[in-house]
């Protein structure tokens, strides 16, 4: 039988509780290069990256954590016009389907709520049953598509989440 907190039988009813996020920290960071890696290959963020990417907007990404490890994150970029980007959403393979990435998602729009944002864009890659599925349940529509988003052979779709104050 599943346990939930505590070591409690979970009834099939019931759900366990819902995954742990924070706001990233700079210590976070080889955790998120090591995330990017496993789910981007050859498109992952370089370390660098990463650290500017941190300077400029770390205070709004956040991650998720199982077991004091982080096993996912939301890059969020938000610019000055109340507009924000999704800029990286990762769960690990052994964390996907217990919660972890509509948690990430919701956290990181609550996020966006906070500091005013009146949409929010990602990117998807054609094909990613899974992510369209969790994107749309947290409220995101398809935009545009761009055949040669991340280059030659890397088409993205773009899609929108409209926040309304």
């Amino acid at each position: 039988m599943r346990q939930g907190w505590r070591g409690t039988p979970l009834l099939a009813f019931e759900q366990p509780d819902v995954p742990a996020c924070r706001t990233a920290s700079l210590s976070d960071l080889d955790a998120i290069r090591a995330l990017e890696v496993v789910e981007f290959e050859h498109l992952a963020y370089p370390y660098f990256v990463l650290r500017q990417l941190f300077e400029l907007h770390g205070a709004n990404w956040t991650v998720a954590e199982d077991a004091g490890e982080v096993c996912g994150y939301v890059l969020t970029a938000i610019d000055g016009d109340s507009t924000a980007w999704f800029l990286g959403f990762a769960v690990a393979p052994g964390c996907r389907g217990r919660g972890y990435g509509r948690a990430l998602l919701e956290a990181a729009l609550a996020q966006c709520r906070t500091i005013r944002a009146e949409q929010v864009f990602v990117t998807v890659k054609p094909g990613n049953r899974a992510a369209y599925h969790l994107y749309k349940e947290v409220g995101f529509v398809w935009a545009d598509h761009d055949v040669a988003y991340f280059g030659v052979g890397e088409p993205r779709d773009v899609l929108v989440h409209r926040i309304y104050h």
